[in-house]
């Protein structure tokens, strides 16, 4: 009979105990280190909600310091802008833009609207070929039921541009509905 043969060439001399006493080490480290990560970002979690309600409680005193260092002159400056932007955003725009569509012709470029509304006055500037174009126009705005007291304040040939036209500025006033 034959006898079995042992090929068996590299015998290891080193036990299984320091190969498992380190895989144990390791796995003890790794758990510490996540319950510290645990422990730390729970107390980072608490802070910035502290911080975030004492950055709350800040602007709200912050806020209220302000409101209450307004003088009175400063809260009168203030009333003052806001009855001038609700003057401005209550005037009869439409009406305007109605009459100034009206009078528009060809030959009229219009450069600048104006209004003033504390005298409910417009002032348009405009450019024309010549000097009967600007009188048609003029006559037509002041047609528009819209507007009234229309007259020319002023005029200018443009002698710096090749075709010499007619700058102009006329100023109305708004008929208010009552």
């Amino acid at each position: 009979m034959m006898q079995r043969l042992n090929l068996d060439l590299i015998k290891s001399q080193m036990p299984v105990w320091p190969g498992m006493l380190v895989l144990f080490i390791a796995i003890v480290g790794t758990l510490f280190s996540y319950w510290q990560y645990s422990v730390v970002n729970e107390r980072n979690t608490a802070m910035e909600s502290e911080l975030a309600q004492v950055d709350v409680a800040r602007q709200k005193s912050h806020a209220a310091n302000r409101s209450a260092t307004f003088s009175s002159t400063e809260l009168e400056v203030e009333g003052r802008r806001a009855r001038e932007v609700a003057s401005l955003l209550l005037l009869p725009w439409r009406d305007l833009f109605s009459a100034l569509e009206s009078a528009s012709q060809n030959n009229v470029a219009l450069l600048a609207i104006e209004p003033d509304y504390k005298k409910h006055q417009v002032r348009i500037t405009a450019e024309a070929k010549d000097f009967d174009i600007l009188i048609r126009y003029l006559k037509l705005l002041g047609d528009a039921p819209q507007l009234k007291f229309v007259r020319l304040l002023r005029y200018e040939v443009r002698e710096d541009d090749p075709q010499h036209p007619l700058r102009f500025t006329i100023e109305a006033s708004w008929r208010l509905k009552s």
